[in-house]
């Protein structure tokens, strides 16, 4: 069973597999409504690990969220450097409806993972990818570190998934189970085939 960890400024949970999902700290809860519950939901279901950011507007101290968002960003850097996640599922919110994959133009993650998660996230939702929401700049708060070995093969990918409001409120089961499916299959992806 996953353990979950209450910090003042987020929550981690502690899982399996090689997926962490993260929800970034928010100070406008009519753009983020319910994707840290949907987080916290699609990881204990599939047992990922998961760093959940808080909505709150103190955070709309520049102080405030600068110490907030260090401390998110050492929860994502712990669970990368100690138990070997691969993957990173970044749940956003935002108003319009539909769903959004931003992968900076295939920077962040290899064009065959980023299809798994369209593939899976196609059947239930309107997708687009990488269409005017590519994602943060690789240098931002969870894409920000070196993700590809020498050979130039990626180590760790990241995909974020912006969920429209009417997703993430009148479709929510429908999106939690997609996330926790996306990480099933992507901690099987990395799973030793067995001969018998």
């Amino acid at each position: 069973m996953p353990v979950k960890i209450i910090h003042p400024d987020h929550v981690e949970i502690v899982g399996l597999g090689h997926v962490l999902l993260t929800a970034p700290h928010t100070t406008s809860p009519d753009a983020d409504l319910h994707t840290g519950q949907i987080v916290e939901e699609a990881a204990l279901t599939s047992r990922a690990f998961a760093v959940i950011g808080k909505v709150d507007r103190e955070f709309l101290d520049l102080n405030r969220i600068q110490s907030a968002q260090l401390e998110f960003r050492k929860g994502i850097e712990g669970f990368v450097s100690e138990d070997g996640i691969r993957y990173i599922l970044d749940i956003r919110g935002k108003k319009e409806p539909g769903v959004e994959i931003g992968t900076v133009e295939g920077q962040i993650s290899s064009d065959s993972t980023t299809e798994i998660v369209r593939s899976r996230l196609v059947k239930d939702f309107t997708v687009k990818v990488n269409n005017e929401y590519k994602g943060d700049e690789p240098v931002s708060l969870v894409t920000g570190y070196d993700r590809k070995d020498a050979k130039g093969n990626f180590t760790v990918e990241t995909i974020q998934i912006q969920f429209g409001h009417e997703e993430r409120q009148f479709l929510r089961e429908k999106v939690i189970r997609d996330i926790s499916e996306i990480a099933d299959i992507l901690n099987a992806r990395l799973e030793p085939s067995r001969t018998d």
